[in-house]
């Protein structure tokens, strides 16, 4: 289509999803720490304050958020914010120089979306390790504060899509929407669908 190919280096990606999974989680426990029932969010009625927080939060919030309000409860906490927090935020910031290098070279980065082609829905709620480790290629992105999209680039065997994701530098929305648009109008992908589950 007549854009120039080149390789790109970006070290720092592999750190991308232990950060990531120290700040968010952090910043999800301190924001959710005020729906309590009290003055925001859902509140269950009980026959003191402290049950009530405890009914309300049980109820208004599903595994996964109680999951990630745990583990960035434990890293906030005294003796461990230095340890993990203020090295995750460290590495967000080699991340963030990586992307800088590369956009010092090139308009548009391209990666897979995730390291595999997409798995059936519920597959791997069980499995929440799985999961997050899709987010291997799309995290640095999110970390660096970068616009992104995600399109389909084919399907497996299976016949399940495969995503291809386009990352442009900050304020370059406009680039990587024609580069997209482009791509998706030279190939027949997008006009695809992946297999029914029932």
């Amino acid at each position: 289509m007549g854009a120039e190919v080149q390789e790109i280096s970006c070290p720092r990606f592999e750190y991308g999803i232990a950060t990531y999974y120290i700040i968010a989680p952090s910043e999800a426990s301190a924001n959710l720490a005020r729906y309590d029932g009290v003055k925001y969010g859902l509140r269950e009625q009980a026959s003191n304050l402290l049950a009530m927080y405890g009914k309300t939060r049980e109820v208004g919030f599903g595994a996964e958020v109680k999951r990630r309000i745990m583990i960035g409860t434990y890293v906030l906490s005294a003796g461990y914010y230095d340890a993990y927090y203020l090295k995750a935020q460290k590495v967000r910031t080699l991340i963030k120089q990586d992307f800088e290098r590369a956009f010092a070279q090139v308009d548009v980065l391209i990666s897979p979306t995730t390291p595999s082609p997409a798995f059936l829905a519920g597959s791997k709620t069980s499995d929440p390790l799985s999961m997050y480790l899709s987010d291997l290629m799309t995290i640095p992105v999110n970390l660096a504060g970068l616009p992104a999209l995600s399109l389909p680039c084919g399907f497996s065997p299976e016949g399940l899509p495969i995503g291809l994701q386009m990352i442009s530098n900050v304020l370059k929305e406009d680039t990587l929407l024609q580069v997209a648009y482009g791509y998706e109008q030279s190939t027949p992908w997008h006009k695809k669908q992946p297999p029914s589950q029932d």
